[in-house]
């Protein structure tokens, strides 16, 4: 799975960076964004109801996966007519369970199969199962993607580094411990806080993100979905889905963005950061 707080096998890696203070523009405008994640040919489904409701996505899609079908050339391209296509590597490899030369190849010939069949850049990533390290943003970032999307759970803040994005709510009910256990392995203290102040222990996922975009209403930041079209499939949750989006399109205030868009907002928001990175890895190539 790409993004399963009940994975039993969960691996300690990195704490979250503390959130950096960024400007008040941004912390005040309230965002909305939902990720698709895997590429299953369920997503045709979720990309109707999506147009149904004028709301945007970004669908990660690896080019095979080893635990389910994906979607086809065609089906691909069709869904990229309407909205954007990140990359979840080649193979959908948890990448810190391979080589490092393994994860550059899934990092990058993963972006490449996925330009090469749309005939356009693809400038976001997902971690498979949301594991990362330091040396993978490195790669993501030397891959040429202008941000990364995490499983880190319970956020609506813009993180320190736009390779290590978190999300407010996954589309699939979790149980208090399951939400704490994952948090503490990630070193997701900013999470924990906030799944007390923010969506007071909430296990069901609808009204969890409900919480997520009331707060961001009031106090700015990004309610961010993330979702398995095959996951809300059997937990017959098409009708709960349904409603998440109308609730979106009901409430104006909101700023509906891709996660490209997301990205690309807070490279806009920390020119010195781009241009530092930008010389560090013209240096790195040469």
């Amino acid at each position: 799975m790409s993004c399963n707080c009940e994975e039993q096998n969960v691996k300690v890696l990195e704490p979250q960076e503390k959130t950096a203070i960024v400007p008040t523009s941004v912390n005040r405008t309230a965002y909305v964004s939902i990720s698709v994640d895997d590429g299953h040919p369920l997503d045709m489904l979720t990309a109707e109801l999506l147009t149904k409701y004028g709301v945007p996505a970004t669908f990660y899609a690896p080019a095979r996966n080893p635990e389910r079908r994906v979607l086809n050339p065609t089906q691909l391209r069709e869904i990229a007519q309407s909205f954007e296509i990140g990359s979840h590597t080649l193979n959908h490899l948890p990448l810190t369970t391979v080589t490092a030369e393994r994860a550059w190849l899934e990092i990058s010939e993963g972006k490449a199969w996925l330009q090469d069949l749309l005939g356009r850049t693809v400038s976001s990533f997902c971690y498979p199962r949301g594991k990362y390290t330091r040396n993978i943003i490195s790669m993501v970032e030397r891959a040429g993607f202008l941000g990364a999307r995490t499983c880190a759970l319970n956020r609506t803040d813009f993180p320190d580094s736009p390779f290590r994005f978190g999300v407010s709510t996954q589309a699939h009910n979790h149980a208090r411990s399951i939400q704490l256990r994952h948090a503490l392995l990630e070193g997701n203290f900013r999470g924990i806080m906030d799944y007390v102040r923010v969506y007071h222990t909430e296990t069901k996922w609808e009204s969890h993100f409900e919480r997520a975009l009331d707060v961001v209403e009031a106090e700015g930041g990004v309610a961010h979905l993330t979702m398995h079209s095959w996951e809300i499939d059997d937990n017959g949750d098409w009708d709960k889905f349904e409603d998440m989006l109308r609730m979106i399109s009901q409430r104006p205030q909101l700023k509906r963005v891709t996660n490209g868009e997301l990205y690309a907002e807070w490279a806009a928001q920390h020119p010195e950061y781009v241009a530092e990175h930008a010389s560090a890895s013209t240096h790195s190539t040469a």
